[in-house]
């Protein structure tokens, strides 16, 4: 049974700095989450909405949503909700008041889980064993409602007190966890019932794919192996976790002292003059002979992103590259041996690599099915790599190399002109309002701001929001903590599920199943009691400036709809389990929903509905989109480049083929594979210029960076993968409009279909995990739009499948 639900979080560019900051000015951003609460947010209006108005209709409750959000902290009422009153507890759970609380709902659920484990031991007769399933999904639902709020707390809470119980409660429960998963008991038991005809023939759609997770998280822990193999295997797998904790925990380590370049100082001159004065300042600096000043320059990621961009020396931009890519000899040794730990674990389960054995439940189903995909996906990008490296060879006027490409790409920003910013547009509350109503337009349902009780939320700034349908009726709750504060780890932008939509009328009755379960906490459907989804989104927002609302770019767009997109997965995906709800679903399939909300944040017409200027009210000129869609589009090549590069780089160092053993580079074994991926015919074939621009610097490591190894080892092409199903839905299904749609095109489009919604919708998003994604793909396509031929093809699932995904064209490039 998995350990807690997935934190989601979103893909990083390669080689890229963008926002970095210096060490110390950390920023991350949350969701929170609410309970259910009578009534919506009494807050002040901004001095300038009157002038607003003036030019958009806003509803009173459309009203308090927005200014819930746009109001400045300092004139909410964000403090009293955090501060006032007798907490009712974390995440409207009573079990949550405090941290000692918390560690006794820890403890209270291992007791309640154990009793499960011996009514599913015990089970003899017919009826018992029919109920094992249930009884292993009320199990994990148990200790997942602990212990996936222990890791949020972990991540976002400001007081020392409940992050070291949250941390004391995690540790207990994940060893306790980790017993059942290797409980030789359990894994008998579930088996029986699966093998016995009597017993699985009563089991439901829904309910046989919960079995089926179930066993592959047994056999995934080595629970079929012999006493001496499953010794090996437990020893692998701490292993494992022990070399992630050090690959992680090298990433923060500072460079070496003798990492430095020597830059004159007259090259930082075309640096922002502020950060120019913090290299100034935190650098040696020494005269030439010639009087020249020299600055000893240490090329951390904060002086690297500048100077590659920035600065107008080619010399100066290579030495800094050079050195700040040699990466880490240390991390690149954890890197290592983790890699060779996770293909000796593979070997000793049964499978042929790492990547097999990873990707036996996932929609690609082998590492040759992903190859197929990406390449493919390489073939259709080629004429656009070639277009970008051409026009950067005509600016530079000679080949083009790695560190020549943030600087070229903001030469050609610059030649083309700065565009009004389109921050004015996008306050946070429009953006939040926008979400409503393109949800209440796609499929029934929208945001309403609510008041948190006394102790619900770990933070002032954190704002809860519930999901409602057209009846009214409560689907779940969210909680959004946006901004930037120390108290933060380096989550970055992520979804949190905190508690999963589950059927719990029908439960086994044993010592605390009602436990932590309230009027706040369920509803009631048809008859039947319902646990209420929980979510936290998680996002990176810049804290506003006094008396300001909070303005975002259209790239924290994109990031809050991305969010967004997961949490309505969670509301809208409750089919009665715990372990297949909402987006406990193939990693290559979880993606597909929020990725499809970020055509949604492109889209002119949903745009229309909520980007309007915070002081005038004045809609987004059209206009203003396509010039900004425009130039963003000039170099999406490149990003497309990086997730493919990242994406085959991971599938290597997952595969068979880790040559360890002929490895004789000092750089060690993986430095080489980084090469031979770089020179691979997917990146250099039919594109001039792509070996320099494109190919590997001797003496780099870029790997000992790459931490997404860690989380979605042989799993990276999962986005790229739903980036293109998310792309032949929004043009198949939603006949979705883009921001360089001409303008007289726009009108014949309407992405904002409730008929498409409710398609997407009842083939997708309400099955969560508990449906084949492949059918679930084949059966939201299956509109008149795509052929017969190409339907069965991606029903099947299998290689010709992921061919047939691999030709889609990505329209976003």
């Amino acid at each position: 049974m998995q350990g807690a639900s997935r934190c989601i979080r979103r893909a990083t560019s390669f080689f890229s700095t963008a926002g970095i900051r210096r060490t110390g000015q950390t920023t991350t951003a949350s969701a929170s989450l609410s309970a259910r609460s009578a009534g919506t947010v009494p807050v002040r209006q901004l001095q300038t909405a009157s002038a607003a108005t003036a030019h958009e209709v806003v509803h009173e409750d459309e009203k308090a949503l927005r200014d819930v959000f746009d109001l400045p902290t300092k004139t909410t009422l964000g403090s009293r909700w955090y501060h006032q009153g007798q907490p009712t507890g974390l995440l409207m759970e009573s079990r949550f008041v405090s941290p000692k609380s918390f560690k006794d709902a820890g403890k209270q659920a291992v007791v309640e889980a154990q009793q499960l484990v011996e009514k599913v031991l015990s089970a003899q007769t017919i009826e018992a064993k029919q109920q094992v399933v249930k009884c292993l999904d009320q199990l994990s639902d148990a200790l997942c409602r602990v212990m996936d709020v222990a890791e949020l707390v972990r991540q976002v809470h400001p007081d020392s007190s409940w992050q070291m119980a949250a941390d004391e409660v995690y540790a207990e429960m994940f060893n306790y966890m980790n017993g059942l998963n290797t409980h030789v008991g359990l894994y008998r038991k579930l088996v029986e019932v699966m093998d016995d005809p009597e017993c699985s023939r009563h089991l439901g759609a829904v309910e046989h794919e919960a079995a089926i997770s179930f066993r592959r998280d047994f056999e995934r822990s080595g629970i079929h192996l012999t006493s001496q193999a499953h010794s090996r295997f437990v020893d692998l797998s701490a292993g494992i976790h022990e070399q992630s904790r050090d690959f992680l925990r090298l990433q923060s380590q500072p460079l070496p002292k003798n990492r430095t370049v020597d830059v004159p100082l007259e090259h930082l001159r075309s640096l922002p003059s502020q950060v120019a004065m913090e290299i100034l300042q935190t650098s040696r600096s020494h005269k030439r002979k010639d009087g020249a000043t020299i600055v000893r320059l240490t090329p951390d990621d904060y002086a690297a992103h500048y100077v590659l961009r920035d600065c107008e020396d080619e010399a100066t931009r290579e030495s800094v590259y050079r050195i700040w890519q040699q990466g880490s000899s240390d991390a690149v040794g954890a890197l290592e041996s983790l890699l060779e730990q996770r293909l000796e674990l593979a070997h000793t389960v049964g499978f042929e690599s790492f990547g097999h054995m990873s990707l036996v439940d996932k929609m690609a189903k082998s590492p040759d099915h992903v190859d197929e995909f990406l390449r493919g996906l390489a073939a259709q990008a080629s004429p656009q790599w070639s277009t970008v490296i051409d026009a950067f060879k005509a600016i530079k006027g000679s080949d083009v190399y790695p560190w020549d490409r943030d600087y070229l790409v903001s030469r050609q920003q610059m030649d083309n002109g700065a565009l009004p910013s389109l921050m004015p547009y996008f306050s946070l509350g429009r953006v939040v309002l926008g979400l409503s109503r393109v949800f209440k337009s796609l499929y029934g349902v929208e945001l309403r701001a609510v008041t948190p009780q006394p102790g619900e939320i770990w933070h002032p700034e954190v704002r809860k929001l519930e999901v409602i349908d057209e009846d009214n009726q409560l689907l779940g709750v969210v909680y959004c903590d946006v901004f930037s504060r120390n108290s933060k780890s380096h989550v970055g932008a992520a979804h949190f599920t905190a508690r999963c939509a589950r059927r719990i009328d029908d439960d086994i009755r044993v010592q605390g199943s009602d436990a932590g379960h309230s009027s706040q906490t369920v509803v009631e459907r048809d008859g039947r009691r319902f646990q209420l989804p929980v979510v936290v989104l998680i996002c990176d927002f810049p804290v506003p400036v006094e008396g300001s609302p909070p303005l975002l770019n259209w790239s924290n767009v994109e990031t809050i709809f991305h969010e967004m997109g997961h949490a309505m997965h969670s509301m809208l995906g409750q089919n009665g389990y715990h372990n297949v709800a909402g987006t406990r679903c193939p990693v290559d399939f979880v993606e597909l929903p929020s990725i499809l909300m970020e055509h949604f944040a492109r889209s002119p017409r949903a745009l229309s509905l909520f980007a309007s200027h915070h002081k005038t009210g004045k809609p987004l000129p059209q206009e203003l989109i396509r010039q900004h869609a425009r130039q963003r589009r000039q170099h999406s090549a490149l990003d497309l480049h990086a997730q493919l590069f990242m994406s085959a780089l991971d599938q290597r160092y997952h595969s068979s083929k880790l040559h360890v053993s002929q490895n004789t580079s000092a750089d060690g074994w993986s430095t080489q594979i980084l090469a031979d991926v770089h020179r691979d015919q997917m990146f250099t074939n039919a594109v001039p210029g792509a070996s320099t621009f494109f190919g590997y610097v001797h003496g780099t490591k870029w790997q000992s960076r790459f931490t997404h190894l860690i989380g979605y080892g042989a799993s990276y092409y999962a986005y790229l993968f739903d980036r293109v199903l998310a792309g032949r839905i929004w043009s198949r299904v939603f006949a979705g409009d883009y921001a360089h749609t001409p303008a007289s095109g726009i009108d014949a489009l309407n992405p904002l279909s409730r008929e498409a919604g409710e398609r997407f919708k009842n083939e997708v998003l309400r099955w969560g995990g508990g449906r084949d994604p492949w059918k679930s793909l084949a059966s939201v396509l299956d509109n008149g739009q795509t052929k017969g031929s190409e339907i069965e093809a991606i029903a099947e699932g299998n290689r010709s499948a992921m061919r047939t995904v691999g030709s889609w064209q990505l329209s976003d490039i």
